[in-house]
This record gives C-alpha cells, structure tokens and sequence, in this order.
C-alpha cells in the first residue's frame, strides 16, 4: 500500500523508522511509515492518501515541544518539509511562508526585508506551522498578534483558507490544535520598521535567550506553561527540583523549566520526571503545573 504513496510524492517514504533523529529530546521508538515531504504539495497529498486509506496520520515539524513514545507511533508521521523556504512578500508587509519554515527563518528574513512584529519570539524552536498550533509567544507577543489566514487541509481532505479571526488564540493553544487539520502555509501582515534596527533586536533576543536556555543537550523548550502570576521554572527550583533526574533525563541546571536528555534518556524517562516534578511543586508550592509539550500518540500494544 505504502509503494503507491511512494510512487505519488516526489519525497522520501520510510518503513518502521526511529523517532530519535526527528525529534529535539532525540527519544521516541519507530514509526511504522515516516514521510519527509519534498514541499508543502507532496504533503497535501500524504494527507489524502492518509485520509482515503484510513491510516492514522502524525504530524511532526521540527520536533520540539513534543514527547515521542518509546513504543513508536502507529500509521504514517509525516514531517513537515523542513528546508530553506521562499519568502513571499508583498507591498505593505504582506509575508506569506509554507507551514515547514522554522520560525527564526520568517523572523530573520523579514527582519532583512524591514518587517517586524515578530521580533519577540526569536530563538522559540520549531516551525512556523508548529508555532501557529500552540500559538508561541513570550511575555511580548505571540505568533497569532500579526497572522491574516492560515491554509489547511481539513478533516473533509479539501485545502481551505482560514481568517485568523474565525480561528481562537489562547496562551499556548489555538483551534488548530483540535480541529483535525494539517497545516500547509500562513499568511501575516507586518508592520514595516528600520531594517538595521529591527536586525539588531532580533541579534539582541537571541543572544538573551542563549545565555538563559540549555542549547548544549537535546530538549524539546519549555516543559510546563506559565501559572498565572509566577514562572514554572521559579516554583520549580523553589521546589529543589533543579538537577533532578530519572534514568537519561535531567531538570536542567541552567533553567529549571527545561528538561534534557543526558545522553541516553528515553521517553518514559522524560515523562516520569514530568510526574515527579509536578508533584513536588504541588507538594510544596500549592500550584499543579501544566504541560506544555504534546506527547505523541502511542502506538497500541
């Protein structure tokens, strides 16, 4: 069955192939079908060959802020074309990007044009397709303040484009993270500022967040939102939580809100430390932190 979609898409098809190269945390176990999609085309056309044969169908992009299970995923994951993509822009800060565009890329490369808006998430790892699902921001802005539309294949496997206003943003979540639809590419409308300046903040973000967030071992971000009112990685070492670790996985000592894959770390690891660290900022700080990551769906026993 899979030859036929090999035959279709100008990508690569690949049978039970491992999660760990496809992911930040570099866990997960194999996927019974990973596709890489040559461009944003061929995975409209994995979406239909999916949808038309019943195959459960996974989306990756980049592969961070996500939780991949040791067990390996059922069906086809398909990550989204990951590569250096045209930038398209038209008068008045009109930019339209495909959805596997890592976010820094939109951000420098309208920067270059004299477009910001988006300066704020510079360094935020991942996709701009992944970026519109969990609406990534900081304290300064999020990815959806400056989004016209956004074009998706629907559940109904026909391609639609979305007006941002009929689509609701929230912190770290969006109608797109439960409506059943693969991303293809977005459309934002930028406000237009002195190119030489608006490069600079985008340096200065950057450097920031590279002497704040652990970039020397694997991660996947942020591991819990923000309590309304306080900062998990605050309650977190407030806890005695920092260095914390579970087989291969480690609270990092940098910034206590990531954690990282000490060498040889598997997804049940990650996931009980979440458990463990949960508990002890219940226990001892009063608040239930949220995950912000996603874990992936396990593939059944």
């Amino acid at each position: 069955m899979l030859e036929r979609l090999t035959t279709s898409i100008s990508g690569r098809v690949i049978p039970d192939c491992s999660l760990r190269g496809y992911t930040t945390y570099r866990v997960g176990g194999p996927a019974e079908a990973l596709v890489v999609p040559r461009d944003s085309g061929d995975l409209e056309r994995v979406c239909l060959f999916a949808t038309g044969e019943g195959i459960p169908l996974t989306i990756l992009g980049a592969g961070s802020n996500v939780i991949a299970p040791d067990e390996g995923i059922e069906g086809i994951v398909a990550v989204a074309p990951v590569r250096e993509l045209p930038l398209v822009v038209s008068g008045e800060g009109a930019v339209a990007v495909e959805s596997g565009m890592m976010l820094d890329d939109l951000i420098r490369g309208a920067a270059d044009r004299g477009f910001g808006g988006l300066t704020a998430l510079a360094g935020i790892p991942g996709t701009v397709g992944g970026a519109l699902v969990m609406n990534a921001g900081t304290n300064e802005g999020n990815i959806s303040d400056h989004l016209e539309s956004v074009t998706v294949i629907g559940r109904s496997g026909r391609r639609e484009t979305i007006p941002s206003d009929s689509l609701r943003f929230g912190y770290r979540t969006s109608d797109l993270a439960g409506m059943g639809a693969v991303i293809l590419g977005a459309s934002f409308r930028l406000p237009p500022g002195v190119r030489d300046e608006i490069i600079d903040e985008v340096e200065c973000i950057l450097g920031e967040r590279n002497s704040r967030f652990p970039h020397d071992l694997p991660s996947a971000g942020s591991v819990f939102r923000r309590p309304e009112g306080d900062f998990a990685g605050r309650l977190i070492e407030e806890s005695g939580c920092r260095g914390m670790r579970v087989g291969g996985a480690e609270v990092s000592d940098m910034h206590a809100n990531f954690i990282v894959n000490i060498g040889d770390a598997t997804s049940a690891d990650i996931v009980d430390l979440i458990g463990l660290v949960r508990e002890k900022v219940r226990e001892r700080r009063g608040v239930t932190l949220e995950l912000e990551q996603i874990l992936l769906p396990q593939k059944p026993k």
